[in-house]
């Protein structure tokens, strides 16, 4: 079973640091219940504090973190980047929740299926919830 899920493209996400204060737009990899994995075109030494959001979907949607690791990549820096504590994870957990719905949401759009955004929500949970629930919940 897959450990960690793949954040969907459309919705960018900011990474602000103290070198940072306006965010650096960010690719986010992978995301899991520790934390997250993403790409950057600045290093970002371990150790540093940071800040997340998702300003294309969640405005006042913030989390904290810590870099753990960073590697240079073909496009920039593939950064590590550790939650903070159980309640920077949960809070990543909802908001990327609702990134997947949504990513969902649009999927079916584009295939001529239009759903408000209670219906897919349900239809979401339903088809893969447990599964993201599994990814969340820690190892086994």
């Amino acid at each position: 079973m897959r450990r960690f899920i793949r954040h969907p493209t459309e919705f960018p996400i900011l990474v602000f640091s103290i070198d940072s204060a306006n965010g650096d737009e960010a690719s986010l990899c992978d995301i899991s219940q520790g934390g997250l994995a993403c790409s950057l075109q600045n290093e970002l030494c371990p150790g540093t504090c940071v800040t997340l959001g998702i300003p294309s979907l969640q405005q006042e949607y913030r989390v904290s973190g810590l870099v753990v690791r960073c590697s240079r990549a073909s496009n920039g820096y593939r950064v590590g980047i550790q939650f903070t504590d159980e309640a920077e994870t949960f809070k990543s957990k909802m908001v990327e929740q609702v990134c997947q719905i949504e990513h969902y949401r649009r999927e079916l759009r584009s295939r001529g299926r239009e759903l408000d955004s209670e219906t897919a929500a349900r239809e979401w949970i339903e088809r893969f919830g447990s599964q993201f629930a599994d990814i969340f919940s820690g190892p086994h």
